[in-house]
């Protein structure tokens, strides 16, 4: 993270996920049984899964980011459809990567 000239703060964060529920993404095959029809149509398919405990990814982020916005872009990284207002942020920081 660095400052800029203005104050104001610019860079990455490590985000570590630590979810305790399954996520939900978009279908990405449609089932062979369900052919496009009247009971089929607007019918959204789902799939839920677990993500792997202490997954990390990296967010840029700028002084003014707010929770809200680290939360919409982790979600949108792994095409998860779950409210984001299902999910929180905590921090927790490290000395000396420990």
């Amino acid at each position: 993270v660095s400052q800029n000239k203005d104050g104001s703060y610019t860079g990455f964060i490590k985000v570590q996920l630590k979810l305790v529920r399954p996520v939900s993404v978009p279908a990405t095959k449609r089932v062979p049984s369900l052919r496009p029809g009247p009971r089929t149509q607007g019918v959204k398919r789902r799939t839920s899964f677990y993500l792997p405990k202490g997954t990390v990814k990296h967010l840029h982020i700028l002084s003014h980011t707010r929770a809200s916005e680290v939360i919409d872009a982790l979600l949108r990284k792994f095409t998860v459809v779950d409210n984001p207002r299902k999910f929180a942020l905590f921090e927790r920081s490290e000395k000396d990567e420990q």
